[in-house]
C-alpha cells in the first residue's frame, strides 16, 4: 500500500480571513473614521462627476497608492481593485496573495470587511480572476448600467476590464482619476503626521550621506551610510540615488564604486516609505573645497527653494512661484540652466499626484496640500544645484516637511 498523506485544506479558508477573524490582528496607521470619512468626501465628488461607483486599481510598489490611501491594503506582487459604490459597502479583490492564505497576505491590514481573494496567475491549476469578483459585485449592487469611473486606468490590467465590459456591455466607462485626486490632495492632519516623520526618517538618510561626502568616499558608502540611517526609521527605503563629479548631471543613477575627487558635484535624491506614503527629497554639494562656479550654481538651487517656500501660501497660483525660481535662475546668470518641468510635483501614497506643478501650472494652492519642491538647475557634464524637500501649504503660507540642513558648503 501507498502511504496515506494528511488531507490537505487547498480552499483560501485554511486560516479564517473573514472580518472578525482580521480584527483581533488589524493593523492600520489611522482610525477606521479616518478612511470612511475619505469616503464620504469621494463621494461627494462622485456626485459632482456624476459616477456611479468608481473601480480604484492598485499595483505593487509604486503602483498601489491609490488602493492604500482608501483601504489602507498593500498590493505586495500582484493586482488590486476597490469597488467603491455611490453608497453601501466597499469591496476589495485581489490576487496579490501569497500561498493562496489571505492572512499571508496583508489583509489584515486593511478596514474593508468585504475582502474577496483570486489566485496569483501560476500558483495553481484553474486560478480564480479577480476580474470576475468585480463582476459580481457590480450584479450585487445592481449596477449594470452604472456611469463607472475608473482610478488607475493607466494600468488598469485589460483582461480584467475585458471581463467587465462583456458582463456588463450597458455600463459606461471615464476617468475617475480627477475627482478622486481632488479630494485626495488635501491632507488630513493624522496624514501630516506620518508624512512628518517620513520626513525625519529621510532627513536622516540625507544628513548621514551629506557628513560622508569627501574625496575618496564612494557613492556606495554614501548610499550604504543613508540606507542604514533610513532603514530604521521607515518601513522601508523608497529610493536612494547617488551621482557625483561629471555624473551629477545626468542626476538620477544609482551609486557605484566611483570615488569622489576634490571639487566634485554631488547629487543625492532618496526617499522613504512610511504607512503608505512616500518621500522625495534632494540635496546637492561639493567634494572638499567648493569653487566659485560650484558654489554659484548650489547657492542659486538654495536660493530658488527659499524664495519659493517664502512666497508659497493659499490663493498663490503655482505658475507665480515658477516665475520667481526663473526670475533668480536668470538674476544668477543661470537661465539657460534652469529646468522648467523639474519644479516639483505633488506627493503623498502617490509618489507624483495633485497639485500639479507642470510648467506654468494654473493650479491654486490650498491650505492641507503636500508637493515635494524642487526647481533645479542642471549643467550637463558638470552637476546641478537644487534642494528638494516635502513642503506643506498651511493656512497662512507653507513650511518644509523635511528637517535635513539644506547649505553644507
Amino acid at each position: 500500500m501507498g502511504r496515506e498523506f494528511t488531507k490537505i485544506d487547498m480552499s483560501f479558508d485554511r486560516i479564517p480571513y473573514d472580518w472578525e477573524s482580521r480584527k483581533a490582528w488589524l493593523d492600520i496607521p489611522f482610525p477606521i473614521e479616518e478612511y470612511e470619512a475619505r469616503v464620504a468626501r469621494v463621494r461627494q465628488a462622485m456626485r459632482q462627476a456624476d459616477l456611479d461607483v468608481l473601480l480604484i486599481h492598485g499595483g505593487p510598489g509604486w503602483l498601489n497608492g491609490d488602493v492604500r490611501w482608501i483601504s489602507n491594503f498593500l498590493s505586495q506582487i500582484g493586482n488590486t481593485v476597490v469597488v467603491l459604490p455611490s453608497d453601501g459597502s466597499l469591496m476589495l479583490t485581489t490576487d496579490s496573495i501569497l500561498h493562496s492564505a489571505p492572512m499571508h497576505s496583508f489583509v489584515h491590514q486593511t478596514w474593508i470587511r468585504d475582502v474577496r481573494p483570486g489566485h496569483l496567475p501560476g500558483t495553481v491549476k484553474d486560478p480564480v480572476g479577480i476580474g470576475r469578483h468585480v463582476c459580481d459585485v457590480l450584479a450585487e449592487r445592481k449596477l449594470d448600467t452604472a456611469r463607472i469611473g475608473l482610478v488607475g486606468e493607466r494600468f488598469f490590467p485589460g483582461v480584467i476590464l475585458n471581463e467587465i465590459r462583456q458582463r456588463f456591455p450597458s455600463a459606461t466607462f471615464s476617468s475617475g482619476l480627477l475627482p478622486y485626486w481632488s479630494v485626495k490632495q488635501i491632507k488630513s492632519q493624522r496624514e501630516i503626521a506620518v508624512i512628518e516623520q517620513a520626513g525625519r526618517a529621510t532627513a536622516a538618510g540625507l544628513e548621514a550621506a551629506m557628513d560622508l561626502v569627501r574625496p575618496g568616499v564612494t557613492e556606495l558608502e554614501l548610499s550604504a551610510a543613508a540606507h542604514g540611517a533610513m532603514a530604521g526609521l521607515a518601513d522601508w527605503v523608497g529610493h536612494c540615488m547617488v551621482a557625483t563629479g561629471p555624473r551629477s548631471g545626468l542626476k538620477h543613477l544609482y551609486p557605484t564604486e566611483r570615488k569622489l575627487e576634490h571639487g566634485d558635484m554631488v547629487f543625492l535624491d532618496m526617499g522613504v516609505h512610511l504607512q503608505g506614503y512616500f518621500t522625495d527629497t534632494a540635496r546637492t554639494l561639493c567634494a572638499g573645497v567648493a569653487g566659485d562656479r560650484q558654489r554659484r550654481v548650489l547657492q542659486c538651487g538654495l536660493d530658488m527653494f527659499e524664495a519659493v517656500v517664502a512666497a508659497a501660501k493659499p490663493g498663490v497660483v503655482i505658475a507665480e512661484l515658477q516665475d520667481i525660481a526663473q526670475g533668480i535662475a536668470e538674476d544668477a546668470g543661470l537661465g539657460e540652466h534652469y529646468w522648467p518641468s523639474g519644479f516639483g510635483h505633488g506627493i503623498g501614497t502617490n509618489v507624483a499626484e495633485l497639485p500639479s506643478l507642470h510648467w506654468k501650472s494654473d493650479a491654486v494652492l490650498q491650505a492641507g496640500q503636500v508637493f515635494a519642491l524642487e526647481p533645479m538647475i542642471v549643467i550637463h557634464g558638470f552637476g546641478c544645484g537644487v534642494v528638494e524637500d516635502q513642503v506643506l501649504i498651511t493656512e497662512t503660507g507653507a513650511r518644509s516637511l523635511t528637517p535635513a540642513k539644506k547649505k553644507v558648503w
